[in-house]
């Protein structure tokens, strides 16, 4: 059996609306949904003040690192992501054991990442480093350029495939198309395809779609609902593509069983 790519969570209510100026509208219920689950968001943390005052201060500390550019910096900006994003004890032994020859290329690779022309090649090359791959790449764009990135991994990728879009027509389709495999044969979990030859596919996916979706979907947050509470900081924020992305990882974490 094939692995699924989407899963009928959200019903046919609750969906995005294409608009004649290429904005996306959005119910007040997926509104509630996004915001609820940004606000509550946890991740490598016990609370959400923990999680997401991490996620600040990973934020604040690769800014420093990129004032300062070097192969060094470029193997703590790798490392420090992947720790927090979940990579696992193998790749971080070869992340921290890295020869220089090879951080002077993620230095390079990570400077291309803050150039919008250059992003998706950069993720490209990055995704083929050792201990890397497509997810992680993404997570290191995302706090490389916060304003502009967004991490992808199996919960965001299943969300956005199940959403769905509606154009002026009415015709409904999916908000993404991103290939999934089966995560192991006793499990019976799926995650976002990033071993075969579907890598390329999702990597256009991510460029040509994701963020560009997630960049109109905290527009129309911050249009339609204003900035949300940080739960580490006390202030409201202004929606990002990452935050976008953060709600849509949470509320999938806590409200589907499709995994």
């Amino acid at each position: 059996m094939a692995p699924p790519n989407d899963a009928p969570v959200f019903g046919g209510t609750i969906h995005l609306v294409a608009t004649q100026t290429e904005a996306l509208g959005l119910s007040d219920t997926l509104a509630d949904y996004l915001s609820a689950a940004r606000e509550q968001y946890v991740w490598k943390g016990k609370t959400a003040r923990e999680s997401q005052g991490r996620i600040i201060q990973l934020e604040h500390q690769t800014a420093s690192w990129l004032a300062n550019l070097d192969g060094a910096s470029a193997q703590r900006i790798c490392s420090e992501v992947s720790r927090w994003g979940g990579n696992n004890q193998k790749a971080l032994c070869t992340l921290a054991n890295s020869p220089p020859e090879q951080n002077c290329k993620l230095a390079r690779l990570i400077s291309q990442l803050l150039v919008p022309i250059s992003v998706e090649g950069a993720l490209r090359e990055l995704a083929k480093q050792p201990a890397i791959k497509l997810v992680m790449a993404s997570k290191i764009y995302r706090f490389c350029s916060p304003q502009a990135g967004a991490a992808v991994d199996r919960h965001s990728s299943y969300f956005f495939n199940s959403l769905r879009v509606q154009d002026e027509t009415g015709k409904l389709r999916a908000c993404t198309q991103f290939k999934r495999q089966w995560a192991g044969k006793k499990d019976g979990t799926s995650r976002l395809d990033i071993y075969s030859l579907s890598v390329e596919a999702n990597l256009k996916e991510y460029c040509d779609v994701y963020i560009p979706l997630l960049t109109k979907l905290a527009d129309a947050l911050n249009s339609k609902r204003g900035k949300f509470l940080c739960a580490a900081s006390g202030e409201r924020r202004a929606w990002r593509p990452a935050d976008v992305e953060m709600a849509a990882y949470f509320w999938w974490s806590q409200n589907s069983r499709y995994r």
